[in-house]
């Protein structure tokens, strides 16, 4: 007996920690379970992309008309005579990386479909002074869609309610 009263007199020198770790790991379970929750948005939503984001699928362009006939497709001058073969380039680039996506992701895709799918999602940006006549942009628009290049947009100044 004076045994057992040995052990009561004397100072709790360790700390328990088994049920310490048990509370950790339910813990780590119950924020591993919610953060598959919080994480995925509430509303399902496609995000607008921008010019100036980085992607790896870029899929439009800037073509710019000067006011003294000067040609640019993004910040690089081109000759506006040379301008299909400037625009059959950045399709066929445009076509070319398709396909490499495609494949990286296991897709064996045919020429053709490579086309379609550079057709359906490559968009000209045209950025034309207010200068520019109307048959020049026509031409342009006309020289995209020879090659393929079926979308394009304008790009205005978002100042409203002024007339040129």
């Amino acid at each position: 007996m004076s045994h057992g009263q040995q052990h009561q007199d004397e100072e709790i020198t360790g700390i328990n920690v088994v049920p310490l770790v048990d509370i950790v790991l339910v813990l780590l379970i119950i924020f591993m379970v919610t953060a598959n929750f919080i994480a995925k948005p509430a509303i399902d939503m496609e995000l607008p992309s921008a010019d100036t984001g980085e992607s790896k699928d870029r899929n439009q362009f800037s073509l710019l008309l000067g006011h003294d006939g000067s040609v640019a497709i993004g910040e690089r001058m081109v000759d506006g005579k040379d301008i299909i073969g400037e625009f059959q380039q950045i399709f066929d680039t445009y076509k070319n990386e398709k396909r490499a996506s495609a494949e990286a992701e296991g897709k064996k895709i045919t020429d053709n479909t490579a086309t379609l799918m550079a057709r359906n999602a490559l968009t000209m940006v045209i950025q034309a002074d207010t200068t520019v006549s109307h048959g020049r942009i026509i031409y342009f628009i006309d020289s995209a869609r020879k090659v393929g290049i079926r979308k394009y947009a304008f790009n205005v100044d978002p100042a409203l309610g002024r007339v040129p």
